[in-house]
């Protein structure tokens, strides 16, 4: 729940930045208090307006992220020793070797409590309140600028991380086989081939009144005019044509079920880690451009802030929705 309030702040920052940065947006926006209110603010206070509100809304954020620099460095810890309980489970004793993209999962943990745990030192010198600061005006800066490069530095490791796990969902995801059995049409047609030949009174092999071998009026092995056995195996054949025709039908139709159950799964591995690989690669823009590696304008560090706060709003709310459901069922 948190991380959801602290998504929808981010949002509405992301915008207050957007409308102080461009002017046809700021335009709009004075134009409609203009509409709306008798005595509108001024361009000038309502820029100011849009400065402070930014402001407010990243120190309110800043106390929603206060402590989880301990859910970044525990989730660090228990990714490291998940490799140990794997190998202590196998019996062997011996850890299984973590990959490549684990390894950047670790280091993008560490490098984000890090980031977490800086920018929490400074939260009492952000407030702004006399005699409150922790460190002096030089030194909270020089720590909040480390901060976003720890910050940096997780998000490009996120980026590899779920740039490598796409490519190997595409890669080595292994495609659903064939059924072996199938209980379709091909059984159905089995059964009721035991109804209508061989003990009924129709025109297979049975004891009725029919055109088989049994004793009836037909034209069986008796006295007749000896067609009885052709027309057995040709019905025999016919039969058994029909019946291997519907198990054939019946494979290929489990064949492309399984096919579109295992092409559904995919995209939605790929979907979900090609958000969050976008996600990651936009928010490079904020800590790249505090640190001055990147030459960016606030506005463009707005569009990405608001698009990154959608994309990783709608993986909490998914997230959400799968919790709900397991607590409901």
């Amino acid at each position: 729940m948190n991380l959801g309030m602290e998504r929808m702040l981010r949002f509405f920052q992301a915008i207050a930045q957007i409308l102080s940065s461009y002017t046809l947006p700021f335009n709009l926006l004075v134009y409609g208090l203009t509409l709306a209110a008798e005595k509108p603010p001024s361009p000038d206070a309502t820029y100011a307006i849009l400065q402070a509100l930014r402001q407010r809304l990243g120190l309110i954020r800043r106390f929603f992220r206060l402590f989880r620099f301990l859910e970044s460095f525990h989730a660090a810890h228990q990714l490291y020793l998940g490799s140990t309980r794997k190998g202590a489970g196998t019996g062997t004793g011996t850890p299984i070797q973590l990959q490549t993209e684990d390894w950047l999962d670790i280091l993008g943990r560490t490098f984000n409590g890090m980031y977490l745990l800086l920018e929490a030192s400074t939260t009492a010198d952000a407030l702004g309140i006399d005699g409150l600061a922790l460190w002096a005006p030089e030194t909270a800066r020089r720590l909040a600028l480390e901060a976003q490069r720890f910050w940096l530095f997780a998000l490009v490791c996120g980026v590899f991380a779920g740039s490598l796990r796409a490519v190997k969902v595409l890669a080595y995801t292994p495609v659903p086989a064939a059924p072996a059995t199938t209980t379709g049409t091909g059984a159905a047609f089995g059964a009721t081939k035991g109804g209508n030949g061989e003990d009924g009174d129709g025109d297979g092999d049975g004891d009725g009144d029919g055109d088989g071998d049994g004793d009836g009026d037909g034209d069986g092995d008796g006295d007749g005019d000896g067609d009885g056995d052709g027309d057995g195996d040709g019905d025999e054949k016919n039969w058994d044509l029909q019946r291997e025709q519907a198990r054939l039908r019946g494979l290929a139709s489990d064949r492309r079920r399984a096919r579109v159950l295992w092409r559904r799964d995919i995209q939605a591995k790929i979907r979900r880690l090609g958000r969050g690989v976008v996600a990651n690669a936009l928010d490079v823009a904020l800590p790249g451009t505090a640190v001055g590696w990147l030459d960016l304008d606030p506005g463009t560090v707005g569009v990405a802030m608001l698009v990154t706060s959608i994309l990783t709003g709608l993986e909490v709310w998914e997230r959400c929705g799968r919790e709900v459901g397991v607590g409901g069922g």
